[in-house]
């Protein structure tokens, strides 16, 4: 079948009777979680770079907090010298190998009673220490019995310093259904931006949990983009039609994974059909933008990312 690149009008109605649609996801809920799933806001090491009350309003969202190793620091700079907002935001874990936290910002939250777990191998990343435990958090009932016992404090909280919660989080998905796992809706704040080659682990890592922990459901926020992985075979984007307009800028649907087909979109600027698209080649989505009502649809053969230009000081009005 031959390619098609069609540019639409500014507004389109999509009609989804007729479409075969595998997942469905709500753009808004990526920053505000739907109150049936588990929800987490990661911070990673990078400048917290999002206004204030926006912040504040995405932490009261989250049901649980935590922070990448010296992300510990960058929050603790974010809230500058104030006392009062500095015990209001205090995380729930700082986890990893503790060598970019300052011994001020550990003193501070020790002294506060933030679990704070030291994982001192160098054999897996301090994302990675943070999502198995994340789902430990969630999923395993004695990883919490063993955070509670004030018997362990003295003693990492019981977990062995090198890869304790690997070693625990392998145990525990020896007997975990999936498929029965409530969804764990992740937002990082960072990871994007910086040192390219941990931009690059960071992409890796809406891969990596989509393949091997699908009931997490990840979305990195910068203070320019939503980034986040679409599932091959047909997945419908649907939003409020006012966040859009107010909220939601240009779009890039990038295949940084592999090289791929988009078999279908509709509901973009330049909706297209049957078309290979490839980093190698330079044949990439980028400055689309969404024109559907009220939702978009993408199908593709392969898993891929997106990129949704987001403006950050009007997101608040709609949280």
């Amino acid at each position: 079948m031959s390619e098609e690149c069609i540019e639409n009008p500014e507004r389109i109605k999509i009609g989804t009777d007729l479409i075969n649609i595998r997942n469905k996801m709500n753009l808004k809920e990526l920053i505000h979680p739907n109150e049936d799933e588990n929800s987490t806001l990661l911070i990673l090491n990078q400048k917290i770079d999002i206004p204030r009350p926006l912040f504040y309003k995405i932490w009261k969202l989250h049901d649980l907090k935590v922070c990448a190793d010296g992300a510990a620091n960058r929050l603790y700079d974010y809230l500058d010298d104030n006392e009062t907002l500095r015990i209001k935001y205090l995380p729930n874990y700082i986890i990893g190998d503790l060598d970019s936290l300052s011994e001020k910002v550990y003193k501070y939250y020790r002294k506060n009673k933030v679990t704070i777990i030291k994982q001192t191998t160098q054999y897996s990343t301090d994302f990675t220490k943070c999502v198995n435990l994340i789902s430990l958090h969630f999923n395993s009932p004695e990883f919490r019995s063993l955070i509670s016992n004030k018997d362990n404090l003295q003693s990492n909280h019981g977990i062995e310093l090198e890869k304790g919660i690997h070693t625990l989080y392998n145990t525990m998905t020896e007997s975990l259904v999936f498929s029965k796992v409530t969804p764990i809706s992740l937002l990082a704040l960072g990871g994007i931006g910086g040192r390219f080659d941990q931009t690059v682990h960071s992409i890796t890592q809406l891969y990596t949990l989509s393949e091997n922990a699908n009931y997490f459901k990840l979305c990195y926020m910068t203070p320019t983009d939503l980034i986040f992985l679409i599932k091959k075979n047909g997945t419908l984007i649907e939003y409020d039609p006012q966040f859009r307009n107010t909220c939601i800028g240009n779009c890039g649907l990038l295949p940084i994974g592999e090289a791929t087909l988009v078999k279908e979109t509709r509901g973009l600027k330049w909706d297209v059909k049957n078309w290979p698209t490839s980093v190698v080649t330079g044949r990439v989505s980028s400055s689309n933008r969404f024109v559907g009502d009220d939702c978009c649809f993408i199908d593709t053969k392969d898993d891929i990312i997106l990129n949704v230009e987001i403006f950050v000081d009007k997101l608040i009005d709609f949280l």
